[in-house]
């Protein structure tokens, strides 16, 4: 009986060109006919040579990050050519120069389409306003830049169902933005999902951004403490908003996090940059931002009375736990925020849920991945206090552990409160990476009990609480 063999596997598209997306992005603004959202855009003919040469570059063989995305930009930050009006027409001028932002992301691939209206707070943007945050629910780019002081981020982004990302004021520079109020206006991303957020700010940071503090917290552990508002305020509320917030509060409680109800006078208290004590974050519904911290609002599904959302917001520099804490809202992969950091992977008491784990969460650090190493070590039964094993680069064994991410200094504090025999020591792992990790000195391990069978601390102490005392041999 004759077969017809299966069709091979289907070679898969490469992505749309940037000269494509381009050509996409005008048949979308001419089926949408929505011209108010933009104070200028630019002459396709023009666009598409930014294209060009942007797919140049890729064939030149550039890792371009951005490749092709298509970038809106509001007005009061300046992109070459164009004039910039910013809040005062009288006041507008042409730069030859692009603000620092918008060149890093031309940089990495970015195409601008143009300058879109710098409406503020956005009252009505499911017809006219705000359209940074329009042109991207539209579909017509995938990220726009705008600015906020009072809401301008967050309230928009809210009404249009995309995320806003408002990272800590400096960390993306200021020059060639005109910004409302300079101690406090900030650049804020717009974009349908949180990770390509978070890749643009990456790619706008750089030398002359504001510095990171050196004990910068990577993370607060698997409960962090965020404060939303209590009953009183939730009366308040109309009923999306409410909805929004309590199902957001109960996707957190579900992660791990705990989130207590706080009354509106600790929420004001916030709003002047006291400190909440005892809390991590707070959790808010779509509502004015506060000036100099960071903020990521994230849509919440529009129910039958309009749009609603939520936003996380955390004190300065607490930018890789908004992220955290967002991504459970979204549902994405977690983002690593741009601030200098250093791996560590440990094999023993330091594991999460092991006696010694708090300390790494003291120091801020941020539980990354499980990890394996090659084929090259050696584990060890420690006489310490409590158990621990002695990881030696001298075996034959491949050793289950894991990654940690925290600051330089939280690192060198970590490495100076450690007790002999434990020293710190770069290891192989089978992802190719070589981080530091807590190894024991050769001499520790004379005499020691040999745990390499197990391969991993948590399978011994698996097989000690199974099997009852240790079989010597």
């Amino acid at each position: 009986m004759n077969t017809i063999p299966p069709d091979p596997d289907p070679v898969p598209s490469p992505p749309p060109s940037a000269h494509q997306r381009v050509l996409a992005a005008f048949e979308r603004i001419a089926e949408l006919d929505r011209p108010e959202i933009w104070t200028t855009l630019r002459a396709q003919e023009d666009v598409l040579v930014d294209a060009k040469a942007v797919d140049e570059r890729i064939r030149a063989g550039e890792e371009l990050p951005l490749a092709g995305s298509l970038l809106a930009v509001k007005e009061g930050i300046d992109v070459a050519g164009l004039s910039t009006v910013a809040a005062c027409p009288s006041s507008s001028y042409l730069p030859e120069m692009s603000a620092t932002a918008v060149s890093r992301l031309a940089a990495a691939g970015a195409v601008v389409l143009g300058k879109t209206d710098p409406e503020q707070l956005a009252a009505d943007p499911l017809d006219v306003a705000s359209g940074v945050a329009v042109a991207v629910s539209l579909g017509i780019v995938d990220l726009s830049l705008g600015t906020d002081l009072i809401g301008a981020g967050r309230v928009p982004a809210a009404l249009n169902g995309v995320v806003g990302l408002k990272p800590t004021p400096g960390l993306v520079p200021a020059t060639g933005i005109s910004p409302s109020t300079l101690s406090c206006d900030s650049v804020v991303v717009f974009a349908r999902g949180l990770v390509e957020a978070q890749r643009a700010v990456g790619l706008m940071t750089g030398p002359d951004s504001r510095a990171w503090p050196a004990d910068v917290r990577f993370g607060v552990g698997e409960h962090p403490r965020l404060a939303m508002p209590d009953d009183d305020w939730l009366r308040s509320l109309a009923a999306p908003a409410r909805l929004a917030l309590g199902t957001a509060a109960a996707a957190l409680r579900s992660s791990g996090a705990v989130v207590e109800p706080c009354s509106l006078a600790a929420f004001r208290e916030a709003g002047e940059q006291r400190v909440l004590a005892g809390y991590d974050a707070l959790l808010l519904p779509t509502l004015p931002e506060h000036p100099g911290v960071a903020a990521v609002r994230v849509p919440s599904r529009p129910g039958e009375q309009g749009p609603s959302g939520v936003t996380v917001v955390t004190r300065a520099f607490d930018d890789q736990l908004g992220l955290d804490l967002a991504a459970v809202l979204t549902g994405e992969p977690p983002s690593l925020c741009s601030a200098p950091g250093a791996d560590l992977v440990v094999f023993g008491a330091h594991l999460r849920g092991q006696p010694l784990n708090d300390r790494l969460i003291a120091l801020g650090a941020r539980f990354a991945s499980p990890v394996r190493t090659v084929e090259r070590y050696r584990m060890v039964l420690l006489p310490t206090e409590p158990p621990q094993p002695g990881v030696l680069p001298a075996g034959a064994s491949g050793l289950d552990g894991e990654r940690w991410r925290l600051s330089p200094a939280a690192l060198s504090r970590f490495a100076a409160e450690l007790p002999d025999p434990f020293v710190l020591g770069r290891i192989e792992l089978e992802d190719g990476t070589c981080p530091q990790a807590v190894l024991c000195e050769a001499v520790a391990a004379d005499g020691a009990e040999d745990l390499a069978r197990y391969e991993s601390w948590r399978g011994y102490l698996r097989f000690v609480s199974t099997a009852g005392p240790r079989d010597p041999g």
